[in-house]
């Protein structure tokens, strides 16, 4: 099997971007009535638009025959330097995942990866962050990721 094509995702994917935004919180169990917002839709639509030039970001996009099939998002975060993180410049991979119809074929495997290289050789980051599905974690377990002594926490804070 050759290697999926991997590449920088463009503005014109912004569309395709959102739609796998979607297919990744319903499989994190996310309430569909939220989902069904359009608010969010277009905030994440305007999120990709610049996310795609800006620095410390980068979005890359799976092709299958020439279309879009899956994508992943990794960003570069700033924290206070730790024991983990000594100059506090932490990696954080998000927004993976790929159309039903091409699931299985190591797509989002080949995004990834694309990220770890990303981060290891085009920037400082000392550690790389993400939150798996359980589906999701047999991907990022083989690549060297291992589950935290200390899950997140959140708390919500509405805004009007």
């Amino acid at each position: 099997m050759t290697s999926p094509a991997v590449r920088s995702a463009r503005r014109s994917d912004a569309d395709h971007l959102v739609a796998l935004r979607v297919l990744m919180f319903e499989a994190m169990g996310t309430d569909p009535a939220a989902l069904a917002d359009p608010a969010w839709r277009y905030a994440a639509r305007d999120w990709f638009l610049d996310a795609v030039d800006a620095s410390g970001v980068r979005v890359v996009v799976a092709e299958v025959e020439g279309a879009v099939a899956a994508c992943a998002v990794g960003e570069v975060t700033a924290l206070v330097p730790g024991p983990s993180t000594p100059n506090g410049s932490v990696g954080l991979v998000s927004n993976v995942a790929t159309y039903p119809a091409h699931r299985g074929k190591g797509l989002a495997a080949a995004c990834t990866d694309d990220l770890i290289a990303w981060f290891t050789e085009h920037t400082d980051v000392t550690r790389v962050d993400l939150f798996a599905t359980e589906a999701g974690a047999r991907i990022y377990a083989p690549r060297g990721f291992t589950t935290s002594a200390f899950p997140a926490m959140r708390r919500r804070l509405p805004r009007g």
